[in-house]
């Protein structure tokens, strides 16, 4: 199968290349060249701006790709879910495979996600299956908007949306690097540890690499027709346990400090629980792997190691 990865060079589809090669496919990654990744020699770059790639007659359909894979880089709107939808139908393109995030929920609106709100009272049950409630889209001007997205997202006979969590991995970029809260603690040696509500606050992550394999296996066992799928670990932490994990992985000692839930300032601070129904990732797409404890200890690890690199980024 010919896969063409829009905006590829990122956490995802970094995480997809060596999968889809695996798999026997011809790849290529359509994104600007700023960020040219090391190694996979047997992909293809096509460099330009998303407006010249997605044009009529652009680079991506002269490629004439058999699936699309796109991580909406920049920030997801419904005008480049249309952009997606037209250049698959022109250039005959059977798959399309959408990232989209966890976000989308109405519980994890009710939770203050994305400085939403939240509720003293949520309103859905958990976890949170594809099917549940969604919040409603934001502004039409919104620069980002998986809602909004998803709603305008037409195209092929498969469409498949994939809907990570909080993604973590050994890439230095600010969004996958919130584990970096606990583990730059460390670096700078702050023992005090403010927890709020007793640090117990679950916002469901995803390694990396699970939403690599995710996107691979969407492209073999994915239904036909519109299917939603969420994308998390099979088993995550509570922000007082990760620190734990982090103060054990580091052999340091936290002096914690309970504080109220609306004090406490970590990635982490949700009002409420978010964990997803992971039953179609496991059962439908087959994915099971990365171990989620090995993976989160070889996060701690890595950005121990990066340490002054992570230092430096902003945010």
């Amino acid at each position: 199968m010919r896969v063409l990865l829009i905006g590829g060079t990122g956490p995802v589809g970094l995480s997809a290349l060596p999968h889809l090669l695996e798999a026997g496919h011809t790849v290529a990654v359509a994104h600007t060249g700023a960020h040219e990744p090391a190694g996979a020699t047997e992909v293809e770059h096509i460099h330009g701006s998303r407006e010249q790639l997605l044009r009529k007659r652009g680079a991506v359909e002269c490629w004439r790709p058999d699936a699309l894979v796109d991580s909406f880089p920049g920030g997801a709107t419904a005008e480049k879910a249309h952009e997606l939808g037209a250049v698959a139908e022109r250039c005959g393109t059977g798959r399309l495979v959408a990232i989209s995030s966890m976000d989308v929920y109405r519980h994890c609106a009710a939770a203050g996600v994305d400085d939403h709100e939240p509720l003293e009272l949520p309103l859905d049950p958990l976890p949170i299956r594809e099917d549940a409630a969604r919040r409603p889209p934001r502004r039409a001007d919104a620069a980002h908007d998986n809602v909004a997205m998803e709603d305008a997202l037409t195209g092929p006979q498969a469409v498949t949306v994939l809907r990570p969590g909080a993604i973590y991995g050994p890439f230095l970029h600010p969004r996958v690097l919130r584990e970096w809260y606990l583990v730059g603690r460390v670096a700078r040696g702050e023992r005090e540890l403010p927890l709020p509500d007793g640090g117990t606050q679950l916002f469901h992550r995803v390694a990396a690499e699970r939403v690599g394999r995710a996107v691979a296996a969407a492209l073999e066992r994915a239904p036909a027709g519109r299917w939603e799928c969420n994308v998390g670990d099979t088993r995550d932490f509570t922000f007082g346990a990760l620190a734990a994990l982090v103060g054990e992985r580091l052999g340091w000692h936290w002096e914690p400090v309970r504080i109220a839930w609306d004090e406490g300032d970590h990635p982490w601070n949700v009002r409420h629980p978010i964990v997803t129904d992971t039953t179609r990732l496991r059962e439908t797409l087959g994915v099971t792997e990365p171990d989620p404890v090995a993976a989160t200890e070889a996060q701690i690890d890595w950005l121990w190691e990066n340490r002054e690199r992570a230092r430096a980024l902003p945010g």
